[in-house]
């Protein structure tokens, strides 16, 4: 299905500007690239230390 969406010039000079520097074939390109990514986390979610292994409780709770 085919859906014309409406947008202020600057915002289509704005991808215009996008297309170019992804190379992108399409509006509908880059549209798609900025949403995959908007759900891809950045490296700055996964914390400071991301080297760090994951924290595992111990079957025996040395404060009981």
């Amino acid at each position: 299905m085919v859906t014309t969406v409406r947008v202020h010039e600057d915002t289509l000079k704005r991808l215009k500007t996008l297309k170019e520097e992804f190379g992108a074939k399409s509006n509908e390109e880059v549209i798609d690239l900025l949403l995959k990514r908007a759900k891809t986390p950045q490296k700055s979610h996964f914390g400071t230390l991301p080297k760090l292994e994951a924290f595992e409780r111990e079957e025996i709770d040395r404060l009981s």
